[in-house]
């Protein structure tokens, strides 16, 4: 009994993140699926090859499901609707436009999807979270935004709450690399590269 007792306690240290159902590389993203409010629908025009947010038009929204995401390598970028959140991990969005990684037009072979967490936010400041969120929609037509108002990421990925956490996966929702907290220099090194040998860029 003692020894059954030990292995389990062993499998348990050893497999935390599997248990709890959160994001491991070289496994699968855990599906998600995000009804309200969900991903942002805006309309565009392609000017050049680039996606350019059509003037006038107003944001739609519809449910988000991580298995329509499928045929495309992904940065999902998940920030707790606070302030400082965004700047956490803003140094590798820079590195991104820098960079000039392939995202710009609507068969790009990458895609950014920033998923803004409104459970997570101080009391009666997530309307305002939200229509930060709908600005940056119509400036990055070309990247994907959307709203989990009931916390649906954070719970399903297992992430930290009040911060910013990054996953890179590939054309098959397999993930690539994750971490939750601040990259560092040599994480967002590492991120280009992945992007640059999965996609292309």
């Amino acid at each position: 009994m003692k020894a059954a007792m030990t292995a389990m306690i062993g499998l348990l240290l050893t497999t935390p993140l599997t248990l709890a159902g959160g994001v491991v590389v070289g496994q699968k993203l855990p599906p998600l699926v995000i009804k309200d409010k969900g991903q942002m629908v805006v309309e565009y025009d392609v000017v050049d090859g680039v996606m350019v947010y059509k003037g006038g038009s107003k944001i739609s929204y519809k449910t988000f499901d991580t298995s329509d995401m499928d045929g495309k390598v992904k940065t999902i970028y998940h920030l707790a609707a606070r302030t400082g959140a965004d700047e956490v991990n803003q140094h590798y969005i820079d590195a991104l436009i820098a960079a000039k990684v392939p995202e710009h037009a609507p068969d790009s072979p990458y895609k950014t999807t920033t998923i803004l967490n409104t459970d997570d936010a101080v009391w009666g400041t997530a309307g305002i979270a939200v229509g930060r969120l709908e600005k940056s929609q119509k400036g990055a037509p070309y990247a994907f935004h959307v709203v989990d108002s009931e916390g649906l990421a954070l719970k399903a990925w297992g992430l930290k709450p009040k911060g910013s956490a990054v996953i890179l996966v590939d054309e098959d929702n397999t993930v690539l690399f994750f971490k939750d907290g601040e990259l560092s220099g040599a994480d967002v090194a590492q991120l280009l590269n992945l992007i640059e040998e999965h996609a292309g860029g």
